[in-house]
């Protein structure tokens, strides 16, 4: 299936990916050689859970998370 995931804000990239039926937010966190400890994922404009399967087509928004003091 294919996914299209937008990284915002820090990125501001667009990237397409091909994954197995089923897959996961965090299987496409970490497709995309990232941490999903450091992203909240979005599907439109409501927060998902990590274990939330995707479909195919689905269009996600990944947050970084920002951290500091």
């Amino acid at each position: 299936m294919r996914v299209t995931v937008h990284l915002l804000p820090t990125r501001k990239e667009t990237r397409r990916l091909d994954l197995e039926k089923g897959a996961t937010a965090e299987q496409a966190i970490r497709a995309l050689g990232l941490l999903p400890d450091q992203w909240i994922p979005l599907r439109g404009d409501t927060p998902m859970p990590l274990d939330d399967a995707l479909e195919d087509g689905d269009e996600l928004k990944l947050i970084s998370v920002v951290s500091g003091g």
